[in-house]
């Protein structure tokens, strides 16, 4: 009877003690740099749309159109943004033939379409 009692509460701490590894960390970069993803190594991760940008590197034009109307909308990762659009800490400014002014925490870059060799962004 004992050693049954034993094992229930084995098996409930173990239990226990693996839920509480299992939780799942998220770093929350607040503008630096995540300090677990490599430097090199490793291809560059861009955020998944833009509300979890942080800083310039994390952006990437894919592509800018131009409507029927004149106007000009840009793909910036995955997402169609227009002039004066707001995520995050986001703001699109001015969308050109190929590039797109913007501001992160307001400060402002200039994001151009990739180019033989590479995307470039100025600040």
């Amino acid at each position: 009877m004992m050693t049954r009692i034993f094992l229930i509460a084995l098996v409930i701490m173990i239990t226990i003690y693996t839920a509480a590894e299992c939780e799942s960390y998220r770093y929350e970069p607040h503008g630096r740099r995540d300090p677990f993803v490599p430097l090199i190594g490793q291809d560059k991760v861009v955020a998944a749309g833009l509300t979890d940008v942080t800083s310039v590197e994390d952006i990437k034009l894919e592509g800018i159109a131009i409507g029927s109307n004149g106007k000009r909308t840009a793909i910036m990762n995955g997402e169609i943004v227009k002039e004066e659009y707001k995520a995050g800490e986001i703001v699109i400014k001015k969308i050109d033939p190929k590039s797109v002014t913007l501001l992160i925490n307001n400060k402002e870059f200039k994001v151009s379409l990739p180019e033989e060799g590479g995307p470039k962004s100025e600040q």
